[in-house]
């Protein structure tokens, strides 16, 4: 028959023998991998200094999190903090709009398409008129 501390040592090799061929997995920061996991970033890359940009309950970096928002330039495709021209269904830096053709930036919202392309009157009437 058992006594009780006879019990206790069964108890004891019976959990130490489980713990030794099903071991628990190991202890680690789930935040800190959350925000260096590389399947969370669309660059596959880690986020620099741990910091990340939320859209719709999951971090980004800033490039992929204004990608995903619509609001990087059509221009030179880095993100639009401040001043916004919307054009063509697209987005640009004030500076970014400008003429296909010449390169000289557009300004009040005169300027005439071609091909999905901006153009000022002169350049288009002398390419297409």
């Amino acid at each position: 028959m058992f006594s009780p501390s006879t019990a206790t040592l069964v108890f004891f090799y019976f959990f130490a023998d489980l713990f030794a061929l099903f071991p628990p997995p190991p202890v680690t920061n789930v935040f800190s991998d959350f925000l260096s996991s590389a399947n969370w970033n669309d660059c596959q890359q880690p986020f620099a200094g741990g910091s990340f940009f939320d859209h719709e309950g999951l971090p980004y970096c800033e490039t992929h999190y204004h990608q995903k928002r619509g609001s990087l330039c059509a221009g030179c495709h880095k993100p639009i903090g401040g001043r916004c021209i919307t054009a063509m269904l697209k987005k640009f830096h004030p500076e970014h709009f400008v003429c296909a053709f010449c390169l000289k930036q557009l300004n009040k919202g005169t300027f005439k398409e071609q091909n999905e392309k901006p153009y000022c009157h002169q350049c288009f009437d002398k390419l297409f008129g």
